[in-house]
């Protein structure tokens, strides 16, 4: 009679939870975080879904590499390397003429006026600029603290720096925001903005 028993995690380790069941808890868990993530580190809204898929796959394929409870980790450093990857792409591109929402975006939400709809487009798109002239390093801290909510120790983790070093950047990355919005705002509405 033969006994399929576990085989005993090392000292001081729990048992190893299921691949798969990490993988759906990582999923439910971090999908919106990384999309957004990947969306204000400069993926456009028409590839955002890709990417993120991408992540998730990439874990996927990885998961026997990455420790236990370090899935939103791997996933932020990945969702980084993504990016950047498709902003690459994107800049060997030739430029769509539909813009960056593209046909139909406009009836995502039915409840907002077109005027509170046109405003959130335009703070959006102001974010957006503003974020992409950040250098990577301060947007990556900036967003995941001021957008995203998290701890300085979180992104600390995260991203793979100290913690100084983090609050290094969060104030250099407020800063160069502050100074970025100031650009964006006082050189006035654009051509085909004021009506």
């Amino acid at each position: 009679m033969t006994l399929n028993l576990p085989i005993a995690a090392p000292l001081g380790e729990a048992a190893s939870v299921d691949p798969r069941e990490r993988l759906k808890r990582s999923i439910q868990n971090d999908y919106r975080l990384i999309w957004r993530l990947l969306r204000r580190l400069g993926v456009p809204v028409d590839g955002v879904d890709d990417a993120a898929q991408e992540v998730f796959l990439i874990m996927a394929e990885r998961l026997s590499d990455v420790r236990e409870n370090s899935e939103r980790s791997f996933a932020f450093g990945t969702a980084i390397r993504v990016a950047h990857s498709a902003r690459r792409r994107l800049a060997r591109a030739p430029v769509s003429a539909e813009g960056e929402f593209g046909e139909g975006a406009a009836a995502a939400s039915p409840v907002p006026g077109p005027d509170e709809l046109s405003d959130q487009k335009r703070a959006r798109e102001l974010l957006n600029r503003v974020l992409e002239t950040m250098p990577l390093d301060l947007r990556t801290v900036f967003i995941l603290f001021e957008l995203e909510g998290l701890r300085s120790p979180e992104i600390a983790e995260l991203v793979g720096v100290p913690l100084g070093t983090v609050a290094s950047r969060l104030r250099r990355a407020r800063e160069s925001f502050h100074e970025l919005v100031s650009e964006h705002t006082s050189a006035g509405p654009r051509s085909g903005e004021e009506r």
